[in-house]
């Protein structure tokens, strides 16, 4: 091993990511949170709470000084020993060293490197060595490297140590690589981590066996993972998004360090970062869709802007700095080419996205932080990270989360929690007799699914319509959900079952913990922080209240409400959620201009606001085929199955959302 070699190698990434710099870069901003970690750490206390812990435990543990039992398991959950294993902390005490001027806090992690190293000889299965936490801690050690040899911490024998053992611990990840890893984000953060810190410790890494096995795999998995439309297709917001993180550091240490880049690399990167930026909403989070918690991403959008040159992306972030660990990470020219990004943005990003391939849509009024927002999520499963989500609606007014995600809770086996969260009962989903065919089995299965259809969206104007349908069985039966979502913040649904003989149609509603429900003659007020709505439905309301995870290892009180209608073969019910200003109403769809349309086969409601400006809303729950085939609403003449009749004064204006 020349040890010569690889340290010039870590002083010409330290100079290319000037981190001689970062201590006077960072001293001014606030890094209270990060320092607090690296204290921690150095008392040999342990809490998980970094935006994007992928198993987050904000209950601190201390660990006995010296040599540390790696495979020790607290909060009795293994998830706390796969994060101690993961050893990202490292960064923060590299970081800490470099603005405090303060070589301890590089020693500590330099001795943390060591007392790993030295607990694995070699590299056998056990809780401190799984694959997905072997690709992520080999990325944390060598990015901790270049700080270290700056703080004169970083002694041969410490190098030639911590170089040996990546490489063992590489030549494992190869043995025991396995098929599902192609489409894993398991299999993607291995592989992007061995690109990384191959690029770094080597002059020549395209020469190395390892590198052509990362290389191969990495181009396989980013084409099996990323779908057209930039979803990761485990269905899962938080796993996106780890996905997203190993592309970008894959993607920035190549090309900075001029090795080839992986066929496919940049594309995703940049697919995984629009569509995520799609999904965040008005305060800057992602709602807790599939396996996911609330949390903020506009930090993320700026890293992305910043490595792919993405003026959308910084404008949406709302930042022109780096958050400080992505500095460390990434470097200060990063954070530079952010600011110059978001200097020179003109473009800004589109208020809709489809996502035809993964089933994920999202309507935004605009992209100010007081927006309305909605979401419609009804694809397929996903990978064990994905929920039983189909048909669900997220609704935020005014920038205030409203109808949410119910979040993961935990992934212990033993949690009668983490089932309930991943089923259809824990979504704002309609439902045959309160039960669905998609039946979660444990922390990871399930027993049985429904068949999704794909989902129609149309955007006219400030109206979109959504609507997906899902297959049941035990009884054989179909789930419609057609859904208008108007950019003043309104919400108007029609939910639709067939299946034979008697049934209950129930359209659950969960909400964010911040809002508060009452019930009220005509349905249910609903108070948030941004104003006050009401619920209203054709079918009988009932209100209670339910848990939700916004969190891991963390629940919360939140109101529930459903709508029940009994049917025969094939029913529905209406519901809408409005400002509380706002005057709704039935509306009269005619057929010939004077005969009332049956509601079995047309309902319409007409939402009266303040100075008199309406839109009413048609839709129609089958085909028309007998009699009169000419219909009016709001005396506007049409046919079409949903349509949106918007009046101001003597003005009417129809949009067709589904013909």
């Amino acid at each position: 091993m020349n040890l010569g070699a690889i340290r010039e190698r870590l002083r010409k990434t330290a100079a290319l990511m000037r981190v001689g710099e970062m201590g006077e870069r960072l001293a001014g901003r606030d890094l209270s949170v990060l320092l607090a970690r690296a204290d921690e750490v150095m008392a040999d206390t342990y809490t998980f709470s970094k935006t994007w812990d992928m198993e987050r435990c904000r209950v601190p543990f201390t660990l006995p000084a010296g040599a540390y039992d790696w495979n020790v398991v607290n909060n009795d959950d293994e998830e706390w020993c796969f994060m101690l294993n993961r050893m990202d902390y490292l960064e923060d005490l590299a970081l800490v060293s470099l603005v405090r001027g303060d070589a301890s806090y590089a020693e500590k992690a330099a001795r943390l490197i060591e007392s790993w190293v030295d607990a694995h000889p070699s590299i056998v299965p056990e809780l401190s060595t799984r694959t997905l936490d072997t690709g992520i801690r080999i990325r944390s050690m060598v990015c901790v490297l270049p700080a270290l040899d700056a703080m004169g911490v970083l002694t041969d024998e410490l190098l030639e140590k911590a170089v040996r053992s990546v490489r063992d611990q590489i030549a494992s990840l190869r043995e025991r690589y396995l098929p599902k890893y192609e489409t894993s984000n398991w299999g993607s953060i291995q592989t992007l981590a061995v690109l990384t810190v191959l690029a770094t410790l080597e002059d020549d890494p395209t020469s190395d066996s390892d590198w052509v096995w990362a290389r191969e795999r990495a181009e396989s998995q980013m084409a099996a993972q990323v779908y057209p439309d930039g979803i990761d297709w485990e269905q899962s917001t938080m796993y996106h998004v780890e996905v997203l993180l190993y592309s970008l550091r894959a993607l920035h240490v190549l090309e900075a360090q001029g090795a080839p880049v992986p066929r496919g690399l940049r594309s995703a990167a940049e697919r995984l970062s629009r569509a995520l930026a799609a999904q965040m909403m008005p305060n800057g989070c992602i709602d807790a869709q599939g396996d996911s918690d609330r949390t903020d991403v506009r930090g993320l959008m700026a890293l992305c802007a910043g490595v792919l040159g993405d003026g959308a992306l910084a404008v949406a972030s709302g930042r022109t700095r780096l958050d400080a660990s992505d500095v460390f990470a990434f470097g200060c020219d990063v954070e530079d080419a952010l600011a110059a990004c978001a200097a020179q943005a003109g473009e800004t990003l589109p208020l809709t996205f489809d996502g035809e391939d993964s089933g994920l849509f999202v309507a935004r009024s605009s992209w100010g932080a007081d927006a309305n927002l909605t979401e419609f999520s009804s694809g397929s499963l996903g990978s064990g990270h994905g929920h039983s989500d189909n048909l669900h609606v997220t609704a935020v007014y005014h920038g205030a989360p409203v109808l949410v995600d119910g979040g993961r809770y935990t992934y212990r086996e033993d949690s009668p929690e983490r089932p309930y969260l991943k089923g259809p009962l824990a979504h704002n989903v309609p439902l045959l007799d309160g039960r669905s065919s998609c039946v979660p089995e444990g922390s990871w299965g399930y027993s049985d699914f429904g068949y999704p259809l794909k989902t129609y969206a149309r955007h006219a104007g400030d109206a979109h319509y959504f609507e997906g349908a899902l297959v049941g069985h035990g009884p054989l039966h179909v789930l419609v959900r057609k859904l208008v979502a108007l950019d003043c913040g309104i919400w108007v649904c029609a939910d639709e079952a067939l299946a034979e003989g008697g049934h209950e149609l129930v359209s659950r509603f969960h909400f964010d913990p911040e809002a508060r429900v009452e019930a009220a003659d005509a349905g249910c007020r609903v108070i948030c922080p941004a104003g006050e709505l009401a619920l209203g439905s054709t079918g009988a309301l009932t209100a209670g209240s339910e848990q939700v995870s916004l969190d891991y290892n963390a629940l919360s009180d939140a109101a529930l409400v459903e709508s029940r209608a009994p049917f025969a073969e094939k029913g529905g019910l209406l519901w809408w959620l409005a400002p509380a200003d706002v005057r709704v109403s039935p509306a009269q769809v005619l057929r010939g201009g004077s005969e009332p349309v049956d509601p079995a086969l047309a309902e319409a409601v007409r939402f009266e606001l303040p100075g008199g400006e309406f839109y009413t809303v048609a839709f129609f729950h089958g085909e028309v085929y007998t009699g009169v085939k000419a219909f009016a609403l709001e005396g506007v003449s049409f046919h079409a199955k949903a349509v949106v009749v918007h009046g101001v004064g003597d003005a009417r204006d129809l949009t067709v959302l589904r013909a």
